[in-house]
């Protein structure tokens, strides 16, 4: 049977140490960009202006409430802005602002209901400040990442061989997200985590530019890698399957 499998480091485990979980493990997301058109004016005279900062206001705190007042406490998900911009004095309400972030859901149709709903929330809020929305969902959204159950305890027989049991854990949900998800829409698949961390050294974010990796990791990893993939062939012709040569060309 096909299958594919994934490696991401893990800065904040120590080098000798994987983890994964089977079913849901990084989240589905997508991104907006928003224009909020008003009428701009002194700031004087606001009466006389359609002020979108106002409105923007609003629709950053709706947004917010969709995941506090619409979502299962139960059930992950994730709005964050991450810019707004509109304006450059401090005594001119502006024509525009543009307002842009993004959208996380453990699970893909979670991700498409916060979308329906952010653009609903956008461009009913600026009806309701007299301004003009509009939304714009720029790129394609990555699927959640839900790792095989029959993969994953492959992963973990291999890992307890090579690594001991005691060195592979269970992994927490990541609200980030991987374009592996796409590969896994296509084949079944498996994504994990190494440990990257040397002895004594402190936990770095991988965005960080100041991350760094102990290079013992690398060995480990390459071999890891390599017996996953080796003893998951092994385990098909034990079960004879037959070895496939199609090619995935939508990947």
């Amino acid at each position: 049977a096909e299958a594919i499998f994934g490696m991401h480091v893990d800065p904040t485990s120590r080098v000798g140490i994987i983890s994964s979980r089977a079913g849901p493990y990084y989240a589905a997301s997508g991104r907006f960009d928003a224009i909020i058109d008003g009428k701009g004016g002194h700031a004087a005279f606001p009466d006389m202006s359609v002020d979108p900062v106002i409105c923007s206001c609003f629709i950053v705190l709706s947004l917010q409430q969709l995941i506090s007042r619409e979502t299962d406490p139960l059930d992950s998900r994730v709005i964050s802005i991450g810019y707004i911009q509109g304006g450059n004095a401090t005594n001119v309400i502006p024509s525009q602002v543009k307002i842009g972030g993004s959208l996380r859901s453990l699970t893909s149709a979670g991700l498409t209901t916060l979308q329906d709903r952010v653009k609903e929330v956008i461009e009913s809020q600026a009806v309701v400040h007299k301004c003009n929305g509009s939304v714009v969902f720029g790129e394609r959204p990555y699927p959640a990442v839900e790792n095989d159950e029959n993969l994953h305890n492959h992963v973990k027989n291999v890992g307890a061989t090579l690594l001991g049991s005691n060195n592979v854990k269970t992994a927490n949900k990541v609200m980030a997200s991987e374009d592996f998800s796409f590969y896994q829409q296509k084949i079944p698949g498996l994504m994990l985590a190494i440990g990257v961390r040397g002895e004594n050294e402190p936990i770095i974010s991988v965005h960080s530019p100041f991350f760094t990796l102990d290079e013992a990791v690398l060995p480990i990893g390459a071999a890891l890698h390599t017996a996953i993939a080796e003893m998951y062939f092994d385990k098909d012709k034990e079960n004879g399957a037959a070895p496939k040569t199609e090619r995935h060309t939508g990947l």
